[in-house]
């Protein structure tokens, strides 16, 4: 009876827990074990995109991998997320020649090998020497686009010249004007042929998970961030050069005013 009852508990506890949530249940648990145990050394033996996030796990801090690996409130985004995913199917046709498939895709004048582009993720430095150099390499290699963060560890020029073409960026607006403007010329006199304005974090995120797994000591932070909590607004290239007193680089009071005061700011395309 009692070894029921924690069989039951230890069974309830995996119901609960993100990670294993993050795999599709605890149904899908025993499925992906034999994954999670095999890890690649090679990208050649990648079977897809996820046989990188074992090998990855095991080489990237573990604060930087909590960062990098959780959604928020309780990881339920990521969870919809990867649920969502499984509703989109490929729609296969049968006898037509393979020998002449063509995944080009024209995005506002500009035409890349695939639809399949790098989405912008702050401080790729954190889980690679050359951070956004080096995925600027690979999207150039591919023929793909790249999107940079606003907290980028790279300034969006020497992103630009790697890439071999402007990039896509993705704007976190500050709440001063004068700030936003001068960070969107910037962008602008680089040659970026988009501007995406992010909207998920004006009044910050519930990241659960992050703030669950992340180190409790951060003194080791302290040798690349000066608060030891990550990256500060000034120590961000982009920000380089824009006075940032009393700016807060999250802007709570953002409305469809100041989407459209870009709007008109700007002569490149915006999302």
């Amino acid at each position: 009876m009692q070894s029921n009852y924690h069989r039951r508990a230890f069974l309830k506890f995996l119901a609960g827990s993100p990670y294993v949530a993050a795999l599709g249940g605890i149904r899908a648990f025993a499925q992906h074990a034999p994954e999670l145990a095999a890890v690649i050394n090679d990208p050649k033996e990648a079977l897809d995109v996820m046989s990188f996030e074992e090998a990855a796990r095991r080489k990237v801090l573990p604060g930087h991998w909590a960062y990098m690996s959780s959604g928020v409130d309780d990881d339920l985004t990521l969870r919809a997320n990867r649920e969502g995913y499984r509703h989109v199917q490929l729609r296969p046709r049968r006898l037509r020649d393979a020998t002449k498939v063509d995944m080009r895709v024209d995005l506002f004048g500009t035409t890349y090998n695939s639809p399949i582009f790098t989405c912008p993720t702050g401080g790729e430095g954190s889980f690679h020497a050359d951070g956004e150099l080096a995925v600027a390499r690979a999207t150039k290699a591919r023929g793909t686009m790249q999107m940079l963060s606003t907290a980028t560890s790279t300034a969006v020029e020497d992103v630009n010249a790697a890439h071999g073409r402007p990039v896509w960026y993705q704007l976190y607006a500050p709440d001063k004007w004068e700030a936003c403007e001068k960070l969107v010329r910037r962008v602008e006199a680089a040659g970026c042929p988009v501007i995406a304005l992010t909207v998920d974090n004006t009044t910050g995120r519930n990241s659960q998970t992050y703030l669950r797994t992340r180190p409790k000591d951060l003194n080791q932070c302290k040798t690349c961030h000066e608060s030891g909590q990550g990256p500060t607004a000034r120590e961000r290239k982009m920000y380089r050069g824009i006075d940032l007193t009393g700016v807060n680089t999250q802007f709570p009071g953002m409305t469809w005013d100041f989407v459209d005061r870009l709007r008109k700011a700007t002569s490149v395309k915006l999302l």
